[in-house]
């Protein structure tokens, strides 16, 4: 296997040892990228883990909502890929489904602190992940899975996921048509990290996390004063 270059174009040559190695028996030129394969046999050769040792439980995906126009004092908040960003839940970009829709769901779609949600649908929407952190009533649309680690933190999940070598992971097991493309359960407890990390794994996401949300605090602080300094304009030239 590896690549060449034919007429200013890229090609790769991959075996079916290679492609049986993916759930979905693709044969694509990501998945035989060199430089990708390159990354994978070194950590496969230095000790390796799948995430599927962390995973005992099935992916719970959520539903397709009977979204309401305007949610009410009443209504449940369906988190969506729009409604992560950043590691983050933008609840504002959630849609909201009546009260009794969620009272009918089952028990595992409805969320608990401390899930892991990840996109698993939609291109470059798939690989965004974010802890779950709160303890109100939300739910989950059919584009999102929530994931219950044991052995690891659910915070430290959710940064293997999002880290360089997760999100190259994802590109690399996507598929399916232009604008529909899904990554499978099966392709994600596959995904493999280095076996050295996992000693350090929760402590790093723990300080990653501490330091990203004084990140936020001061950009949200900055942010205010941006806007402070448009009102001052905006009273200058009435």
């Amino acid at each position: 296997m590896g690549g060449a270059t034919l007429g200013g174009a890229k090609s790769f040559v991959a075996s079916l040892r290679l492609i049986s190695t993916s759930y979905a028996l693709r044969c694509d030129a990501k998945f035989a990228d060199d430089t990708v394969l390159d990354i994978d046999n070194r950590i496969r050769n230095s000790g390796f883990f799948e995430l599927g040792e962390f995973l005992p439980s099935p992916f719970v995906k959520g539903i397709q909502p009977n979204y309401l126009d305007q949610p009410n004092g009443d209504s449940v908040p369906v988190v969506n890929t729009l409604s992560i960003q950043n590691l983050s839940l933008q609840i504002e970009n959630c849609r909201h489904i009546p009260r009794e829709e969620f009272d009918e769901l089952s028990e595992e779609r409805k969320l608990k602190r401390d899930d892991v949600l990840l996109t698993v649908d939609g291109g470059v929407s798939i690989g965004k992940t974010l802890l779950f952190d709160r303890d109100d009533d939300f739910t989950l649309d059919s584009h999102v899975v929530a994931l219950r680690p044991t052995g690891i933190s659910p915070l430290a999940l959710v940064y293997l996921l999002a880290s360089p070598l997760g999100q190259v992971q994802f590109r690399r097991a996507e598929s399916g048509a232009s604008g529909q493309t899904t990554v499978t359960e099966d392709d994600v407890r596959r995904f493999v990290f280095p076996r050295s990390i996992l000693k350090t794994i929760d402590h790093v996401a723990k300080k990653i996390e501490k330091e990203r949300n004084q990140i936020a605090k001061q950009r949200m602080e900055l942010a205010s004063r941006e806007a402070s300094l448009w009102q001052r304009l905006e009273k200058f030239v009435a």
